[in-house]
């Protein structure tokens, strides 16, 4: 009787340790996402000026990209919507191949919707806000 205890008892580990290991994985994959960044695709076309990143963090240039539009975000606050595409995701995927892009991207869209733009690769800080400027028509510099 006491052997079907003990081995109900270590039933229980292999499963406590899986359910452990894959709430570990979940919080990692959610450390690692944008912080601040809107992932909502839908918001293209709806009246904004939208700067959409395709993104993918195991790739460092594309968290460089990031870095570069962190910068940037507070000049163009109210101008411009930044969004994601994240490529670990379906939606972010299918983004991306609406697109034919990779995931050190930045798409440029109107507030109708119309695609205006795409940046590929990191760029100078100066040649993104440039892009900015000339793309929704915009004055802002730093």
């Amino acid at each position: 009787m006491q052997n079907k205890t003990a081995a109900k008892k270590k039933s229980y580990l292999p499963r406590l340790m899986m359910l452990i290991f894959t709430l570990a994985i979940i919080g990692l994959f959610a450390w690692n996402l944008p912080r601040g960044y809107s992932s909502d695709l839908s918001q293209i076309g709806k009246g904004k000026n939208v700067v959409v990143q395709v993104h993918d963090h195991y790739l460092v240039a594309s968290s460089q990209l990031m870095e570069q539009l962190q910068q940037l975000r507070d000049e163009y606050a109210g101008a411009i919507e930044f969004i994601i595409a994240d490529m670990q995701i379906a939606e972010g995927k299918a983004f991306a191949k609406t697109y034919n892009v990779d995931a050190v991207s930045l798409l440029f869209f109107a507030p109708d919707g119309k695609h205006v733009r795409t940046v590929h690769g990191v760029q100078e800080l100066d040649d993104v806000r440039r892009s900015l400027n000339v793309a929704f028509n915009l004055n802002a510099s730093k």
